[in-house]
C-alpha cells in the first residue's frame, strides 16, 4: 500500500481524531522532491502547536508531546551535605564553650560564675560596735547561705613612716583583683566607714569625721583596679559616694550600691543601717527555693523601699518625713547588652538536672561574618539563657560550604 493509498483509507477516521492516529500518531509522508516550492498548509494533516494569536480554541493534547515536551525530573532535590568537618585548631574553643554551658546549666539556681570572692573592709579602729556586728552578719550570710569565698580586712591605724593607708589598701584591691581574674568569677568588695568629698571632687574614705586628713583613702585611685578588670565587680559602700564621671568600664559589668548619693545618711538611717537592711534582704532570698536570685538593681530598689521604714523607726517622734536620703546604683558595663550582677547562692557539688526529663529540642545555627571567635562573649551570652533549658550542646564552628 502507497502512502497515498493509506492517505484516502484513513481520512475520514483521521479527521474525527483531528489527524492523530491511536497507533501511529502524527502522519508522516516522504517529502516530494520539490517539497519546499509546493508545500501547502492542512490543518488535517499537521498538528502544530498555535501562539495565542494564531488560534484561539483549546487544542487537545497529542500523543507526540510527551516524545515532543520531556519533563523536568520531579524527584527530591539533593539535601546539604549534614557531615561538614569543623574548622582545624578550634577544639578548645568548641570545649571551653561546652564547659561554660555546662557549668551554667547544672546549677539549680543558674548562677551566672563559677566563683565569687568578697573582700570586706573597715577600720581597725572603728570604735562602733553596731558595725562591727553588721559587717560580721553580712560576712556569714554571703559565706554559709552563699557559698562565697568571704575574707575581712581591717585598715590599720598604724603604719610604717614607708607606707601609707592608701598603699596598702591599693595592694591589698590589686591582689585580690587579681586572684581569679576572669568572666566567670564575680568580685564583690564592701567598704563600711566614713567618707567625704575632698577639693578634687573626689570620694574620700577616712575613718571618723574627725580622721587625720593624711590617713585619708582617696578612692578613685583604687577604683581604676575594679573598672579594668576582667571579672565582673561589684561594690558596696556603707558611706556616701560621690560619683565621677571619669569612671569607665572596659569589659564586663561594674555596678555600684552606696548607702546614699552624696548626703549625710547617718542622722535620719543611723550607722550601718543600709548594711543591715542588705544582709536582711540576701538572708531572706537566700532560703525562697522558688523564688529567683536577686539582681544588684533589684536589691536597690528593695533597699529603697525600705529606707522610709528605718527612718520611722529611728524618729517615731516624726510624723512627717520631710527629707530622707536615698541609696545609690549605678552600673558600667563595656557592652550594653549585658544585665545586672546576679546574687545567686552556689551549689558546690548538686548533681545536674537530667536531660531527658525535657521532650522538646531547638536547633539553633549562626553564620557567622569573620573567622574570629571570641570564647568570652559567647559565654557571656550563655549566661544569660532563658529558663527552662536543660541542656546545651556546643558544636562546630564550621567551613561556610554554601556560598
Amino acid at each position: 500500500m502507497t502512502w497515498e493509498e493509506a492517505a484516502r483509507k484513513f481520512k475520514s477516521h483521521e479527521s474525527s481524531m483531528h489527524g492523530l492516529s491511536p497507533l501511529t500518531g502524527p502522519r508522516l509522508s516522504p517529502a516530494p522532491p520539490n517539497s519546499r516550492s509546493n508545500y501547502t498548509h492542512d490543518p488535517h494533516e499537521m498538528d502544530l502547536d498555535a501562539s495565542p494569536t494564531q488560534h484561539t480554541h483549546t487544542r487537545q493534547p497529542s500523543f507526540s508531546d510527551a516524545r515532543i515536551r520531556t519533563p523536568l525530573p520531579t524527584g527530591p532535590r539533593p539535601e546539604k551535605p549534614t557531615n561538614i568537618p569543623p574548622l582545624p585548631g578550634y577544639d578548645s574553643f568548641r570545649a571551653d564553650l561546652q564547659g561554660s554551658a555546662d557549668r551554667i546549666l547544672a546549677s539549680a539556681s543558674r548562677s551566672r560564675y563559677a566563683h565569687v570572692s568578697v573582700l570586706l573592709i573597715r577600720w581597725q579602729d572603728d570604735e562602733d560596735l553596731g558595725a562591727r556586728n553588721a559587717v560580721q552578719d553580712l560576712a556569714k550570710v554571703l559565706g554559709d547561705d552563699y557559698n562565697y569565698t568571704v575574707q575581712t580586712k581591717l585598715i590599720p591605724t598604724s603604719l610604717d613612716e614607708s607606707k601609707s593607708h592608701w598603699m596598702w589598701l591599693s595592694r591589698v584591691a590589686s591582689d585580690f583583683i587579681a586572684d581569679q581574674d576572669q568572666r566567670d568569677i564575680l568580685k564583690i568588695f564592701y567598704y563600711s566607714g566614713y567618707s567625704y568629698l575632698d577639693g578634687d571632687r573626689d570620694t574620700v574614705f577616712a575613718s571618723s569625721k574627725h580622721a587625720d586628713p593624711a590617713s585619708a583613702i582617696r578612692w578613685s585611685s583604687i577604683q581604676q583596679y575594679f573598672e579594668n578588670a576582667r571579672a565582673d565587680a561589684l561594690l558596696i559602700m556603707d558611706c556616701a559616694y560621690y560619683p565621677s564621671y571619669k569612671t569607665v568600664r572596659r569589659q564586663g559589668m561594674l555596678e555600684l550600691i552606696a548607702a546614699s548619693a552624696g548626703e549625710d545618711h547617718v542622722e535620719l538611717l543611723g550607722r550601718s543601717s543600709f548594711t543591715r537592711a542588705l544582709t536582711d534582704l540576701l538572708r531572706t532570698r537566700a532560703v525562697q527555693q522558688f523564688k529567683e536570685p536577686f539582681s544588684a538593681a533589684e536589691l536597690h530598689s528593695k533597699v529603697l523601699s525600705l529606707y522610709p521604714c528605718i527612718i520611722r523607726e529611728q524618729h517615731p517622734e516624726n510624723e512627717v518625713m520631710a527629707r530622707f536620703p536615698t541609696p545609690l546604683c549605678i552600673q558600667l558595663s563595656g557592652v550594653k547588652t549585658l544585665p545586672s550582677i546576679l546574687l545567686a547562692p552556689l551549689r558546690h557539688g548538686e548533681a545536674p538536672r537530667s536531660p531527658q526529663s525535657g521532650p522538646h529540642l531547638i536547633s539553633l545555627t549562626f553564620r557567622l561574618a569573620e573567622d574570629t571567635f571570641n570564647v568570652d562573649s559567647w559565654a557571656e551570652w550563655l549566661r544569660s539563657m532563658p529558663e527552662g533549658i536543660l541542656e546545651a550542646k556546643v558544636e562546630g564552628p564550621y567551613r561556610n560550604m554554601f556560598q
